[in-house]
């Protein structure tokens, strides 16, 4: 079975942006917290604020994305099967 590269890719990249709002969202409830404070040298404008949960919802769904495309197509190129 062949997986549709783009629909994987929407999908894996729709899970990581809403984790990753969801995440930032519930550590500044929380009061913040140190670990996700070092997500701003990956992600370039990123703080834990509200603000910052929309830009992570953003850089998740781009690396999710680009991470479920790259998982379909190694899957179709190395074990795929036929169509």
């Amino acid at each position: 079975m062949r997986l549709k590269i783009l629909s994987l890719a929407l999908a894996t990249g729709i899970v990581f942006g809403v984790g990753c709002f969801l995440t930032t969202l519930i550590i500044n409830a929380q009061g913040g917290g140190s670990h996700l404070c070092m997500m701003h040298r990956m992600w370039p404008g990123y703080v834990v604020s509200v603000g910052g949960s929309f830009l992570a919802l953003v850089y998740g769904f781009v690396y999710g994305f680009i991470f479920g495309g790259v998982l379909a197509w190694l899957y179709n190129s190395i074990g795929g099967g036929k169509a």
